[in-house]
Protein backbone atom coordinates (compact mmCIF):
# COMPACT_ATOMS: atom_id res chain seq x y z
CA UNK A 1 0.00 0.00 0.00
CA UNK A 2 1.61 2.88 -1.32
CA UNK A 3 0.23 5.18 2.01
CA UNK A 4 1.82 2.90 4.15
CA UNK A 5 5.56 3.19 2.24
CA UNK A 6 5.46 7.01 2.61
CA UNK A 7 4.37 7.00 6.27
CA UNK A 8 7.34 8.35 7.62
CA UNK A 9 6.86 11.13 5.47
CA UNK A 10 3.31 11.51 6.91
CA UNK A 11 4.47 11.17 10.47
CA UNK A 12 6.95 14.39 9.73
CA UNK A 13 4.00 16.30 8.88
CA UNK A 14 1.65 15.58 11.09
CA UNK A 15 -1.04 13.37 9.10
CA UNK A 16 -3.00 10.66 10.93
CA UNK A 17 -4.11 8.34 8.41
CA UNK A 18 -7.14 6.15 9.08
CA UNK A 19 -8.44 3.51 7.46
CA UNK A 20 -12.37 2.13 7.68
CA UNK A 21 -13.24 -0.94 5.98
CA UNK A 22 -16.81 -2.78 5.75
CA UNK A 23 -15.28 -5.30 3.53
CA UNK A 24 -16.42 -9.11 4.98
CA UNK A 25 -12.90 -9.66 7.04
CA UNK A 26 -12.61 -10.94 11.09
CA UNK A 27 -11.12 -7.61 11.90
CA UNK A 28 -9.01 -4.78 11.49
CA UNK A 29 -6.44 -7.31 12.73
CA UNK A 30 -7.08 -9.64 9.80
CA UNK A 31 -6.96 -6.71 7.08
CA UNK A 32 -3.44 -5.34 8.81
CA UNK A 33 -1.94 -8.51 8.49
CA UNK A 34 -2.56 -9.14 4.65
CA UNK A 35 -1.73 -5.29 3.88
CA UNK A 36 1.29 -4.82 6.46
CA UNK A 37 -1.12 -1.34 7.10
CA UNK A 38 0.96 0.12 10.48
CA UNK A 39 -2.04 2.75 10.80
CA UNK A 40 -5.21 2.32 12.68
CA UNK A 41 -7.62 1.05 11.66
CA UNK A 42 -11.43 1.32 11.85
CA UNK A 43 -13.52 -1.70 11.13
CA UNK A 44 -17.04 -1.23 10.49
CA UNK A 45 -18.21 -4.34 8.69
CA UNK A 46 -21.39 -4.62 10.97
CA UNK A 47 -22.15 -1.26 10.90
CA UNK A 48 -22.12 0.62 7.67
CA UNK A 49 -23.10 4.29 9.59
CA UNK A 50 -19.23 5.60 9.14
CA UNK A 51 -19.02 5.08 5.57
CA UNK A 52 -22.61 6.21 4.73
CA UNK A 53 -22.27 9.56 7.00
CA UNK A 54 -19.34 10.13 4.16
CA UNK A 55 -21.38 9.54 1.33
CA UNK A 56 -19.26 6.22 -0.08
CA UNK A 57 -21.41 3.26 1.20
CA UNK A 58 -22.80 0.91 -1.28
CA UNK A 59 -22.14 3.23 -4.53
CA UNK A 60 -21.42 0.20 -6.69
CA UNK A 61 -24.24 -2.05 -5.01
CA UNK A 62 -22.27 -4.00 -3.34
CA UNK A 63 -22.98 -3.59 -0.02
CA UNK A 64 -19.32 -2.19 1.05
CA UNK A 65 -17.72 1.28 1.43
CA UNK A 66 -16.10 2.37 -2.06
CA UNK A 67 -12.29 3.16 -1.90
CA UNK A 68 -12.19 6.88 -0.93
CA UNK A 69 -9.99 9.04 0.78
CA UNK A 70 -10.66 12.36 3.19
CA UNK A 71 -8.54 14.75 4.78
CA UNK A 72 -9.93 16.09 7.90
CA UNK A 73 -9.16 20.06 8.77
CA UNK A 74 -8.21 20.60 12.28
CA UNK A 75 -11.47 22.02 12.74
CA UNK A 76 -13.21 18.60 12.00
CA UNK A 77 -14.05 19.74 8.11
CA UNK A 78 -13.61 17.54 5.11
CA UNK A 79 -10.69 19.83 3.63
CA UNK A 80 -10.47 17.27 0.30
CA UNK A 81 -11.93 14.41 -0.62
CA UNK A 82 -11.64 12.08 -3.37
CA UNK A 83 -14.36 9.39 -3.56
CA UNK A 84 -13.70 6.13 -5.73
CA UNK A 85 -15.56 5.90 -9.27
CA UNK A 86 -15.03 2.37 -9.66
CA UNK A 87 -13.51 -0.28 -7.40
CA UNK A 88 -10.27 -0.09 -8.49
CA UNK A 89 -9.94 3.67 -7.04
CA UNK A 90 -6.69 4.74 -6.19
CA UNK A 91 -4.91 8.43 -4.73
CA UNK A 92 -1.23 8.22 -4.51
CA UNK A 93 0.37 9.96 -1.57
CA UNK A 94 2.20 12.33 -3.83
CA UNK A 95 -1.55 13.61 -4.39
CA UNK A 96 -2.00 13.65 -0.83
CA UNK A 97 1.42 15.51 0.55
CA UNK A 98 -0.05 18.05 -2.80
CA UNK A 99 -3.25 18.65 -0.77
CA UNK A 100 -1.36 19.08 2.11
CA UNK A 101 0.68 21.64 0.80
CA UNK A 102 -2.97 23.45 -0.05
CA UNK A 103 -4.25 23.05 3.37
CA UNK A 104 -0.72 24.91 5.05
Amino acid sequence: MELQKQKKIFDKENIQILAISTDDLKGPSDLASKTDIQFPLLFTSADSDVPDSYGVFNLFGDGLASASLFLIDKRGRIAWKSIGENTGHFVTAEKVLQQMDFLK
